[in-house]
């Protein structure tokens, strides 16, 4: 039996916790036109499970009757031109057919692509797009855009304001985007889309603890592998609802289980170095790195007294000599982007596992 866990970003995991509450939320609403979702954002920290949502979400779009998906990436540039192919197949529409809304065009033969007209500026994008969404409104058909991993962009501006036209004129057209906190922020207070400041915003959950225990016993279970369940609790714990660590920490566990099918504490512990390694690399430093000083400052503290167990905000304040107000800044920018969690009123500590570890690791080799 193959590693059935998969730590890569970017692919549907063959085991997946999913998040079936804001997922089936969201899928009725969009199935039913609630305008409420017909522009939605999923925001999260690396690794909380944005694109698994979005895969999600493909795939049960596509099994929809007059429903079509169509994804957008965001690093190959030139959305609208993206937008238009996609819809050009499922609207099975003619090149020709296509650029007879162009006026001055003349179509020689059978040699014109799309690509061709887009090198040549020829493609007026607020035609052609009404021109295709128009006839898929005729035939009772709808579609979902999708794009992961959203950051601003000249690109995404221009798409952004295009998408507004389109829903302003009232097309089956509707809109879910992926992205860090940071960086979906920047998109919606861009003074050329605001209006997705009004966006739907799904928030991902962490993990239910009573889940990633279930699924990692019954995974081993299938893999023959002997369960201590001391350990077993404590490959759950130390997942602290994180996604990407319950694929990395599953992981390693088969990995390193497969000769003797023993999960015990030597497997345990080999797993925890080896995931600490991926996390740190993988997810953490770039989160680090994407910290104002500020939020850096109360991080360090946080890493310094208590490390990975929760502390009073008060506390935290006096250490730092900061007053009340300027500490709620930092505090709800790390809420957001899901560095700190918020255990109970007055408190917090970090979100993600083995975050402590990283802030001292990081202090030891970047001095």
């Amino acid at each position: 039996m193959n590693n059935p866990f998969m730590p890569s970003f970017g692919r549907l995991p063959k085991i997946a916790i999913n998040q079936q509450n804001a997922l089936n939320d969201y899928l009725q609403g969009i199935t039913t036109y609630d305008a409420k979702y017909q522009t939605s954002l999923v925001y999260g920290a690396r690794g909380s499970g944005k694109t698994v949502f979005l895969l999600e979400v493909q795939r049960t779009i596509d099994q929809i009757p007059n429903w079509h998906f169509i994804r957008l990436n965001n690093g190959q540039g030139n959305l609208l031109f993206q937008l238009l192919h996609g819809l050009q197949k499922i609207a099975g529409m003619s090149i020709t057919d296509l650029i007879k809304s162009i006026q001055g065009l003349s179509v020689m033969g059978n040699s014109i692509t799309l690509k061709t007209l887009e090198a040549t500026g020829q493609l007026d994008y607020s035609d052609l797009l009404p021109t295709i969404l128009k006839r898929l409104q005729e035939r009772n058909q709808s579609v979902l855009i999708g794009i992961d991993e959203i950051e601003i962009s000249d690109d995404v501006r221009a798409f952004g304001s295009m998408y507004q036209t389109l829903i302003g004129d009232d097309y089956n057209i509707s809109l879910l985007m992926t992205g860090l906190p940071s960086r979906v922020s920047e998109v919606q207070n861009d003074k050329t889309l605001t209006f997705l400041l009004r966006a739907n915003r799904i928030i991902l959950s962490p993990l239910d603890e009573e889940s990633v225990r279930y699924q990692y016993e019954q995974t081993f279970q299938r893999g023959k592998r002997n369960i201590d369940y001391k350990v077993l609790d404590y490959l759950t714990g130390d997942v602290k609802g994180y996604a990407y660590a319950f694929q990395t920490l599953g992981y390693y566990a088969w990995r390193y289980s497969q000769n003797n099918l023993q999960l015990d504490k030597d497997v345990y512990l080999a797993t925890v170095k080896s995931t600490k390694q991926d996390l740190f690399r993988n997810a953490y430093e770039r989160m680090y790195l994407d910290l104002s000083r500020g939020d850096l400052r109360l991080v360090h503290t946080i890493a310094d007294l208590v490390g990975n167990e929760p502390i009073a905000m008060r506390t935290l304040g006096e250490k730092l000599q900061l007053k009340a107000n300027y500490l709620s800044v930092y505090r709800a920018r790390l809420l957001d982007d899901q560095i700190i969690k918020a255990p109970q009123r007055g408190y917090v500590q970090f979100a993600l596992p083995f975050f402590a570890d990283f802030v001292e690791y990081w202090s030891q080799n970047h001095t």
